[in-house]
């Protein structure tokens, strides 16, 4: 896999280019101001009235419809939810954007999995691996994230140095580039949500907390022992390594971990791996997001509200509750004075 630093960028190659954001949300503001304070003409496409534009304003950006956006961009940073970006590209964006500009995404899911598909113009992947608000802290602290870089249309004959220098824009190649596809990013990345991160961990979460409430230990205790301190353990391992982070906990834990707790991922744990990456690679779960948002996405809100009453929220709320009174700063999902 080919890695790229600032040594690889070419910054002049965006000299003179106006860089239009749209969407101002999660990753669109610290994108923008990121590449903004790189030096960088950038303005944003948002919806007017709504949040996004309001915020734009008040960062000192100039402010526009999208499709206006667009038609004074030469690079447009598709930064929108992946479940809106095809319908706005159809009819805000594709009759908009000038021949020879470039589209950036910032997730693969799009191109990947043909909600979008646009010949005339480069398609350029710049995915910053971490949340826009860490991208945004990264960026000032003299740090960055690093990314996947990635192009499916090089229609210009740059579009690899154009994905390179707004890599160094955002200050993703001060911690390095990983080149990869469209394909491979989506993939992925959606694997790994749902196996892991935002899946697998949280269902292993909830099943341990259950199994010692069925057992008569008090709930508290569980989200302790089976919530509070995950994170504790991920840092770990995320500076150490696996081995790393077994040098430094108890032997008791140390040993208990490998001798039985990996025992728990089992052959069918595998094989509903392999389902739920099949799912993903041959674009039924892409479909299936997408007609659950045109349908209203009802079925979504229920899953969503049915976590929200699980005792391990309702438990985990209040432990949280207690420990930012405790430190003076107000509780999460309050807002501050």
């Amino acid at each position: 896999m080919n890695i790229y630093t600032e040594a690889d960028a070419e910054a002049g190659i965006l000299e003179g280019k106006t860089i239009a954001v749209a969407g101002y949300g999660n990753q669109g503001r610290p994108q923008a101001l990121n590449l903004r304070e790189s030096g960088l003409a950038v303005i944003v496409g948002a919806r007017e009235g709504k949040g996004g534009w309001k915020r734009a304003r008040e960062d000192g950006f100039d402010v526009m419809p999208l499709c206006r956006a667009a038609r004074k961009a030469d690079i447009l940073m598709m930064l929108l939810p992946d479940e809106v970006q095809g319908d706005v590209y159809e009819h805000e964006i594709r009759d908009a954007l000038r021949p020879g500009a470039a589209l950036c995404f910032a997730h693969g899911f799009a191109v990947a999995f043909g909600v979008i598909a646009a010949e005339r113009f480069d398609l350029l992947l710049v995915a910053p691996k971490g949340q826009g608000g860490r991208l945004r802290e990264a960026y000032v602290e003299g740090t960055g994230l690093p990314c996947f870089v990635g192009v499916a249309n090089d229609v210009s004959g740059d579009a690899k140095k154009i994905a390179l220098a707004l890599a160094g824009g955002l200050g993703c190649l001060r911690a390095g580039a990983y080149e990869t596809s469209f394909r491979e990013e989506a993939v992925s990345d959606i694997f790994g949500e749902q196996a892991v991160l935002c899946g697998g961990v949280p269902a292993l979460m909830k099943c341990a907390f259950d199994v010692l409430v069925r057992k008569g230990y008090s709930p508290e205790v569980a989200y302790f022992e089976c919530f509070h301190e995950l994170k504790i353990i991920v840092d770990l391992f995320t500076r150490l390594g696996f081995s790393g982070m077994r040098d430094v906990i108890s032997g008791t834990a140390a040993y208990g971990s490998l001798a039985f707790g990996e025992d728990l991922v089992g052959d069918d744990i595998v094989k509903r791996m392999e389902t739920l990456f099949e799912r993903i690679e041959s674009g039924s779960f892409a479909r299936a997001w997408l007609d659950e948002q045109r349908a209203g996405g009802k079925e979504f809100a229920k899953l969503r509200e049915s976590e929200r009453e699980l005792l391990i929220e309702t438990v985990g709320r209040k432990v949280r509750a207690r420990a930012s009174e405790s430190a003076g700063r107000p509780a999460p999902g309050k807002k501050g004075s």
